[in-house]
């Protein structure tokens, strides 16, 4: 799980999944009415996907494909 408060947001080299050439992974991506609670970005995205907020009437996968 990955949180920002910004438009932006970048997951960390040393969290990327062990992989190999033509692995794929999605990403799902959606907006919470309110900021999430917790000590890390993880906690904070953990509160928002575990508590009764509805999120964004949209949500938005996006893909990697390793090369």
């Amino acid at each position: 799980m990955g949180y920002s408060e910004t438009p932006t947001w970048t997951l960390a080299a040393n969290k990327v999944p062990a992989h190999v050439a033509g692995d794929k992974i999605t990403f799902n991506v959606m907006s919470y009415p309110e900021v999430g609670t917790g000590v890390d970005d993880v906690a904070k995205a953990a509160y928002l996907n575990a508590a009764e907020i509805t999120g964004s009437a949209w949500a938005d996968d996006a893909s990697v494909t390793f090369a």
